[in-house]
């Protein structure tokens, strides 16, 4: 069983025009609801699908090296994308540019491609709450949500607001993000919207505040063959600092889809239904978190395609690790600068505050992931702030005995798309 363990003139002018409804929350501010009906669009109708996939992998590759070999590592990719795909609706400039380069497509296309990929992974929706029960829901559960508080007085233009609307679904409200009442109202959204496994906002109310876009992903998922509990022991485990240490570890023997093309040995663990698992063991010596994009694209053909498979008894610790960090670094060693400076940042496309240019000030990602006999349980929230300022089947089972830093990928099998990647250096967290 998976361990649980006041409104403005300015602001309402945007609002009238936008067709919005207002209704009061008391202390999460006030909830805006847009007359802009969401616009889905097929995946078969985006053309950009392939190349967002690619650009989403090697965006978690770029966020997974970071140094500290001794720590785990887990983010989703996808909701980093999301976010990042919701501020470019806003940009211009070489900001565009940075954004567009980086997701893989831009404009409309990627929109378009966005668009599809949350109405694909939307037949997987459900109540949140079911994530927090004691037994996993009987049904694979994927609930992505997307959301932005505006800072109460401030006025987000609404060529802006209707896009997020029609393309990417997302909530709306208002809220005073210089103190407590934003504070509540980001905390709210957050706990909401990943079953309680996030509790709070990593965003930090100021001032400068003059909007929040939030990305939530929460994946409550049952093996298709699950562990059986009494074949999971105490066995050595070699962590990230070269301490061994006892963990509990599951044990599984039958056909996988299986890879050691590489300098590693991995198999797909698919989930009752649309999403597996990639448990990838590096050869030793060689560290999770070196994987490149490419080798990430090798391990989808070899495993994703099923067409090489083996008997593999596997020996797996389970997991439950929670990771909180700050993004900005990291997004700019993978390209993206001009967002990150008033000097720079073209975002007029969102809002012109009359006290200096639009730029983000914060990107702030939480996640967690629970493996065990029955299933996983995984969650991330990503936060962007912006302020105002100046082989052949063996003829016997493969041995793959995962007693070392291993990498792992949560992805949704019709398209690839990674939903979480993680490093983990120690399973206990």
């Amino acid at each position: 069983m998976v361990r649980r363990r006041r409104v403005a003139s300015a602001l309402l002018v945007g609002a009238l025009a936008l067709g919005v409804a207002t209704c009061s929350a008391p202390g999460t501010g006030t909830a805006l609801r847009s007359d802009v009906a969401r616009e889905p669009v097929a995946v078969v109708d985006a053309l950009a699908v392939p190349d967002m996939v690619d650009a989403t992998t090697a965006l978690g590759v770029a966020l997974l090296m970071r140094p500290g070999a001794e720590e785990n590592a887990l983010v989703s990719p996808a909701s980093v994308a999301v976010v990042l795909s919701m501020l470019g609706e806003g940009a211009g400039g070489s900001t565009a540019q940075e954004l567009d380069a980086l997701l893989g497509a831009g404009g409309p296309d990627r929109t378009r491609a966005v668009n599809a990929m949350l109405t694909d992974l939307a037949t997987f929706d459900g109540d949140p709450a079911d994530a927090s029960r004691d037994a996993l829901p009987d049904q694979v559960l994927l609930h992505i949500a997307n959301n932005v508080v505006i800072d109460t007085g401030r006025e987000v233009k609404d060529d802006f607001l209707d896009a997020l609307s029609a393309g990417y679904g997302a909530g709306m409200r208002s809220a005073d993000l210089s103190g407590d009442e934003g504070r509540a109202a980001l905390d709210a959204w957050v706990r909401e919207h990943t079953g309680g496994r996030v509790e709070h906002s990593a965003i930090e109310p100021s001032e400068d505040l003059v909007l929040v876009l939030q990305n939530a992903v929460l994946l409550a998922a049952r093996w298709a063959e699950p562990f059986s509990p009494a074949l999971t022991t105490p066995e050595p485990f070699a962590v990230g600092g070269g301490d061994r240490v006892d963990v509990d570890t599951m044990h599984r023997q039958g056909m996988m889809a299986y890879s050691a093309d590489g300098p590693w040995q991995a198999v797909r663990l698919p989930y009752a239904d649309g999403f597996a698992l990639d448990v990838v063991l590096p050869h030793a010596g060689r560290l999770p978190g070196s994987l490149t994009a490419e080798e990430w694209d090798a391990l989808s053909a070899a495993l994703g395609s099923y067409e090489t498979t083996a008997e593999v008894a596997l020996a797996l610790p389970t997991v439950e690790i929670a990771t909180s960090t700050e993004l900005v670094e990291a997004l700019q060693d993978a390209g993206l600068h001009a967002l990150f400076s008033p000097g720079t940042a073209d975002l007029r496309g969102i809002a012109e505050p009359a006290e200096g240019p639009l730029f983000v000030s914060a990107v702030a990602h939480q996640a967690t992931l629970a493996i065990d006999e029955e299933g996983t349980v995984a969650a991330a929230v990503t936060e962007a702030g912006l302020a105002a300022g100046a082989a052949p089947e063996p003829t016997r089972p493969v041995q793959m005995t995962v007693d070392r830093p291993f990498a792992v990928r949560i992805v949704h099998v019709g398209t690839e798309w990674p939903i979480f990647m993680g490093v983990v250096n120690d399973p206990r967290g």
